[in-house]
């Protein structure tokens, strides 16, 4: 039963991602996973109910591998407790995993249904948003310990964005560039694009200290 349901999701995020919730439909899901609608109804009961299972499967199985197991790598409460140093190499550690989620094809179908929020219904848009808001409330306190800017204040949210978004890294992304540069070894990729992203955080956070001794 564990197994039919974890098919289901993983055929369902792939369609929910390529045709969003209204244009996708559940015999498009069940022939392409080699099931029956019953089993839809029996594990999830309708249609909506498996979006937002779907959903679920795919936040757990990225916030697991971005924070670790129970989500034990970093919590709120533990940013509060850390040094400038400790901090900065949790943000380091953070950005280096969220490359190499951006380079795994499992990830890309939840970056695919977030960016799709504005195509989707008014109910389907607040569920998609009650998922969002959550994947920011540690990249946000992690900055806040660094730029010393207030939670209050929105230049904090666009510095975060700033940081974050760089890593924003999908199939299209790799494609250009090894149009321009040429082929290139997943682990190759993965370390320059590392490299890059942390040169320039350093420099937005290196802005910020200069900011405080002025």
């Amino acid at each position: 039963m564990k197994d039919t349901r974890a098919k289901i999701l993983r055929v369902a995020a792939r369609f929910f991602s390529q045709k969003g919730f209204s244009g996708t439909s559940i015999r498009d899901i069940v022939a392409a996973a080699g099931e029956n609608v019953s089993a839809i109804n029996y594990h999830f009961g309708s249609k909506q109910k498996l979006y937002q299972a779907t959903l679920e499967y795919m936040v757990d199985s990225f916030h697991q591998h971005l924070w670790g197991k129970s989500n034990s790598f970093l919590s709120t409460t533990d940013i509060e407790t850390l040094s400038y140093q400790q901090a900065l190499k949790r943000l380091h550690r953070v950005l280096d995993r969220l490359v190499e989620q951006g380079l795994h094809q499992e990830y890309l179908p939840l970056e695919r249904i977030f960016t799709q929020v504005e195509l989707e219904s008014a109910p389907m848009r607040k569920m998609l948003l009650s998922y969002m808001i959550p994947f920011q409330e540690r990249p946000l306190k992690l900055m806040e310990k660094l730029t010393g800017l207030k939670r209050t204040d929105p230049e904090l949210v666009f510095v975060t964005h700033a940081i974050f978004s760089q890593v924003a890294f999908n199939g299209c992304h790799r494609i250009a560039i090894e149009q321009i540069l040429g082929p290139l070894s997943k682990q190759s990729l993965q370390q320059r694009i590392k490299k890059t992203v942390w040169k320039n955080t350093l420099a937005i956070l290196n802005s910020y200290q200069k900011e405080e001794k002025r």
